[in-house]
């Protein structure tokens, strides 16, 4: 997937009101935008089509079919053999709608209804005959569960064998929730149109999306789609994806005269028996971004046995620790759940800090350091994943998976904090509610131990002095960007990795 910048993310209803508000104050048409649309559905078409031969379109009776007509009209233009397929009647369709299959059909395309389960062996026969299939049948109009004939149809498009193109969303997922309405079509690519929608990166909506494009420009500006955002929100102010160019602003090149103080100095306090790994992990993760010092606190009683693994990282008994001398704090890596003192005391000091794992527990069943937390002005990071999040927010995880990006928001409004939910395509809200998704990751990153590595690169890129925005999201970015290369599957790998795509990206 190309990921760009003005990458935004729009519910259904924003995306609606960015069409009208182009048509009335930019003085475009509809019929204009459908065009402009249905051209960058034939670019994707003859990309990913299997090869020569007819590209079948099946449609709905709404926008969504009215790009596929266009489609369907320049493409035989192109004199490329097409076949529009309804699945629902073309009466009483809005004028707009009308007005391309009027278009469609004086420029010869063909259009075949299969509109009840007896045309079932028709589409079957069409099906097998494309070298691509374009789904132009719900888009993000889809408000109710896909039942009957249309049902079946779309399993019957599941079962074909060539790749099935959705234009704007795969028909069957909720243009907001990403959930699954009845059944939903399985898409190789999904070409977003003008931007992305929220059911692209929530819930069934991954697995059904295939290859992700980019937005197909069709006349909407950037500054619209802001403007929708911003008066058109319930709860989110600003949303869209991590782009590389923050990424690459985090990894700058470093001054000649530059030395470890430059860079800060990250303490992270973790480690009980049994879990040793934790805050070596975190440590790795913050020397892979570049962090000038960074030590480790933990318990006396695994002490010897963290200090006696760790060659760059300077290990002390946290009785005798010297933390309030550090730049940035990352706490709660493997720490058990009885340092609740402690804890309490660190979030009292004037640095950024990140919470993870233990800390989160602590902070969950513990109602003082909820309350310190609520009245603490430091930058403080959360980086809960699913189960960490449903305890903090008195839900099941099965809750929080349903809708990360409410609970994210739910943790913000409590505690006013910056909130790095993990899973897959971590979700990260700002204390203002800008709210950003990383596109890149990999499956191999659900693995014990790539959380810790996560926190710690946060925790080394704010101990640099960064932006805080810009550390947070190139923190989470570049994890992902790790965690997509090959051949690894251990979390003690990703050091390595964090190191050669920060290399990459410098020389790129």
């Amino acid at each position: 997937m190309t990921k760009q910048d003005g990458n935004f993310i729009l519910t259904a209803k924003q995306m609606r009101m960015a069409d009208q508000y182009t048509m009335e104050q930019d003085g475009f048409s509809i019929a204009e935008l459908m065009e402009r649309a249905g051209q960058a559905v034939v670019m994707a078409s003859h990309k990913h089509k299997r090869d020569g031969g007819r590209i079948l379109i099946i449609v709905g009776k709404g926008n969504n079919a009215a790009d596929g007509f266009v489609a369907a009209r320049l493409l035989r233009k192109q004199q490329v053999a097409v076949t529009v397929v309804p699945l629902l009647s073309l009466e009483h369709v809005a004028d707009h709608v009308s007005h391309q299959i009027e278009l469609a059909k004086a420029a010869g395309v063909k259009i075949r209804p299969a509109l009840t389960k007896s045309d079932l062996p028709q589409l079957e026969a069409w099906l097998n005959r494309a070298v691509i299939v374009v789904d132009a049948i719900f888009g993000t109009g889809l408000v109710r569960p896909v039942t009957g004939w249309v049902a079946e149809a779309v399993q019957c498009i599941n079962q074909a064998n060539c790749p099935v193109l959705a234009v704007d969303i795969a028909s069957g997922i909720d243009a907001d929730s990403g959930e699954q309405l009845g059944v939903a079509i399985n898409a190789d690519v999904t070409l977003p149109i003008a931007a992305y929608k929220w059911g692209h990166w929530l819930q069934h909506g991954v697995e059904h999306s295939g290859l992700m494009l980019s937005p197909a420009p069709i006349g909407i500006r950037q500054e619209t789609m802001k403007r929708m955002l911003t008066e058109h929100s319930i709860t989110a102010v600003h949303s869209q994806l991590i782009e590389m160019n923050t990424i690459k602003s985090a990894f700058f090149k470093r001054e000649a005269q530059s030395y470890k103080h430059t860079f800060g100095h990250l303490w992270i306090l973790g480690g009980s028996i049994g879990y040793t790994g934790a805050p070596k992990l975190a440590a790795m993760g913050a020397q892979s971004v570049g962090a000038g010092l960074v030590s480790i606190a933990c318990p006396e009683d695994v002490y010897a046995i963290i200090a006696s693994a760790s060659l760059e990282v300077m290990v002390h008994p946290q009785e005798s620790a010297d933390w309030q001398q550090a730049n940035a704090i990352v706490a709660g890596p493997g720490w058990g759940k009885e340092q609740q003192a402690l804890l309490t005391e660190l979030l009292a000091i004037d640095v950024p800090m990140v919470l993870d794992a233990d800390a989160l527990n602590m902070l969950a069943e513990d109602e003082n350091i909820q309350t310190v937390l609520q009245h603490r002005h430091s930058l403080t990071v959360l980086t809960p994943h699913a189960g960490e999040a449903a305890r903090l927010l008195g839900l099941t995880a099965g809750d929080v998976q349903k809708d990360r990006l409410y609970s994210a928001l739910s943790l913000v409004d409590k505690y006013q904090v910056w909130v790095v939910m993990k899973g897959a395509q971590t979700i990260i809200v700002s204390p203002h509610k800008k709210v950003w998704v990383n596109p890149f990751g990999s499956v191999n990153l659900a693995t014990a131990g790539t959380g810790d590595v996560l926190a710690g690169m946060i925790g080394g890129l704010l101990a640099g002095d960064l932006n805080e925005e810009v550390a947070i999201l190139a923190a989470v970015g570049l994890h992902g960007l790790a965690g997509e290369q090959e051949h690894w599957f251990r979390a003690g790998q990703l050091g390595e990795l964090v190191a050669s795509e920060i290399h990459h990206l410098r020389n790129s």
